[in-house]
């Protein structure tokens, strides 16, 4: 008999979000993709951070001078993501971290040595284990996402940035294939293309998956051993994240003979 995996060192990562305004990047285009590639590199390398891929979109070829830049990185602890609109100047800032020994902060204050202080920031505790949860956090915890939607208030056509966690996810929804076919479900049935993507199998904890779009981002890391959960991270219109978190819920609670547990925490809102 195989002994189930304990990965509940991973129970309590960090979360941090940040919005930074007037970031002037250079005015031609492939310098301004390299200046912001190399900002989201070397701020996680002075970090120590791992780096296992790195995804461009809409990449380093024909980009337009009003292109929105959307760069993300999968980490050995999970992933960032970088997304600066060149009209308004905004830069926005999202990483998830499951490590316990790295929580971000050396790459946020590399980060705030660039550009100056972000005009908004929320670092959060991310909580993977249902037990903690239930403990710390129990008006997180939500039996279905329309609950969660409504709790919250959340608007169709506002962006946001999301931090869920699926709870009690059985062996079987938590195995590599079946999860990217779970969001492939959830993330690709609507979107424009092209869409972006990238995954990555840890040995022997976990699979993380990173997805882009016009629509929004996604960031997923699983948690296959005594946790028994996801993490997933979204950043896109109340409209668009409501219906990838229905599908996720449907797709993995659907056999269920109980109510699923989730935590949903809106992390920010109207950016």
């Amino acid at each position: 008999m195989t002994a189930t995996m304990d990965d509940s060192k991973y129970a309590k990562g960090t979360g941090i979000f940040s919005i930074y305004k007037n970031v002037e990047l250079p005015t031609d285009v492939k310098k301004r993709c390299r200046a912001l590639m190399d900002l989201g590199t070397e701020t996680l390398l002075d970090n120590n951070f791992i780096i296992l891929d790195f995804i461009p979109y809409p990449g380093l070829g024909e980009v337009g001078q009003n292109d929105i830049l959307m760069y993300s990185w999968i980490l050995s602890e999970s992933h960032r993501i970088l997304i600066y609109d060149p009209k308004k100047k905004t830069l926005i800032d999202e990483l998830y971290t499951c490590s316990p020994e790295k929580d971000g902060r050396i790459m946020f204050e590399k980060t705030n040595k660039r550009l100056g202080q972000p005009a908004k920031n929320h670092t959060l505790n991310e909580i993977v284990s249902k037990e903690i949860a239930l403990v710390e956090e129990p008006e997180k915890l939500f039996h279905s996402v329309e609950d969660a939607y409504k709790k919250h208030k959340m608007v169709g056509d506002h962006n946001y940035c999301i931090s869920a966690v699926f709870f009690d996810m059985p062996d079987r929804k938590l195995d590599e294939d079946a999860l990217e076919d779970i969001l492939t479900v959830a993330l690709n049935k609507d979107d424009q293309k092209p869409v972006i993507e990238s995954a990555c199998r840890y040995n022997p904890q976990g699979y993380t998956y990173i997805h882009q779009s016009p629509k929004h981002f996604a960031g997923l890391h699983s948690y296959p051993g005594t946790l028994k959960s996801a993490h997933l991270s979204l950043i896109g219109t109340g409209d668009a994240i409501l219906s990838v978190l229905s599908d996720v819920e449907t797709v993995v609670y659907r056999s269920k003979k109980k109510e699923p547990t989730i935590s949903i925490k809106v992390v920010a809102e109207n950016f």
